[in-house]
């Protein structure tokens, strides 16, 4: 049996069949999906891929509070 990884579509997460998945990421522009053999690998998968995620948007904020506490200190010292 195929288990099935929706990285992007509808609605993101573990499939256990194909027309379940496909029903996520049919015509879903920028879809990303992928299939593994087992079930334990399969949300092993999905559970790195939320954790790069989460990161990623860890860092984004940070990345935004620290341009805007620059831009404060540059206002405030020019």
């Amino acid at each position: 049996m195929t288990y099935y990884v929706v990285f992007e579509g509808r609605v993101p997460g573990v499939y256990e069949e194909w027309e379940e998945c496909k029903k996520q990421v049919h015509k879903f522009s920028g879809n990303c999906y992928k299939g593994y053999p087992t079930r334990h690998e399969a949300v092993a998968k999905w559970r790195v891929h939320q954790a790069n995620k989460s990161k990623m948007k860890a860092f984004l904020v940070l990345s935004l509070l620290l341009t805007i506490v620059a831009a404060v200190l540059y206002f405030i010292l020019v």
